[in-house]
């Protein structure tokens, strides 16, 4: 999922870039999903500490009763510097003097010139970065998804409707595929903790190995681990 984090105190410009974001992905098959804050409080604090996958920043540099727009990107960037982070502004010198602040901008936009058209083309641009990461595709009731694999905590054999049920970070999907094939096509960081269960070896938090209990980083768990495959996860642990 792409997370879009759009922060200006005015409401009709947040609803201006939510328009131009969902026409966007009209006919997207990526999870998507917009926030909106018009002032930079200790929710929009916790959301930066929140470790939830490809986050796409807007910020006014200017806002009223609030830091600005770079005092924010700096605050992000004391931890993450895998988001992007996009600047608005109605003053153009000031986004120039957000590009010197070292604080890894993918580009400004001018809300007074072509500002729709040139948030959709950045935008593109911030999508194109993140759709380079690994994904997964499949169908679900007619639809077409498209999955980043650091979404996903774990899949889970349905041995009723023999299905595989992906559970992301965020949602979960019953997919028509084998556990065979979810690990042919998932790669070498997702491991077989137990023979129902696949795990992404690179979401896992801690291991309580006494009773067999997985911890991920989102703060969910589970106990699918089979006492001969303690070692092996072990080693995917260690390296971590």
């Amino acid at each position: 999922m792409i997370n879009f984090i759009v922060c200006d105190d005015e409401k009709e410009f947040r609803k201006k870039i939510t328009m131009v974001i969902d026409k966007m992905f009209m006919k997207n098959s990526i999870e998507y999903k917009v926030h909106e804050f018009g002032v930079y409080n200790k929710e929009f604090e916790e959301f930066i500490k929140n470790d939830m996958s490809s986050k796409i920043y807007i910020l006014d540099i200017e806002m009223k009763n609030s830091i600005s727009g770079i005092d924010i990107a700096r605050q992000i960037r004391k931890n993450d510097w895998n988001s992007i982070i996009i600047m608005v502004t109605s003053h153009t010198e000031l986004g120039y003097e957000a590009l010197k602040a070292q604080i890894m901008l993918l580009d400004f936009i001018s809300k007074f010139d072509e500002c729709e058209k040139n948030v959709e083309r950045i935008l593109k641009r911030a999508v194109a970065k993140v759709d380079s990461k690994k994904v997964i595709q499949f169908q679900s009731s007619g639809i077409t998804h498209r999955l980043y694999l650091d979404d996903i905590l774990y899949i889970t054999k349905d041995t009723v409707d023999r299905k595989c049920i992906i559970k992301t970070t965020y949602n979960e999907f019953a997919v028509n595929k084998t556990m065979n094939e979810m690990i042919e096509e998932l790669g070498p960081t997702f491991y077989l903790s137990h023979r129902s269960c696949l795990i992404n070896t690179e979401k896992i938090k801690t291991v309580n190995w006494k009773d067999s209990i997985i911890y991920f980083d989102t703060g969910e768990s589970i106990d699918l681990l089979a006492r001969d495959k303690k070692k092996g996860l072990k080693e995917y642990v260690n390296m971590g």
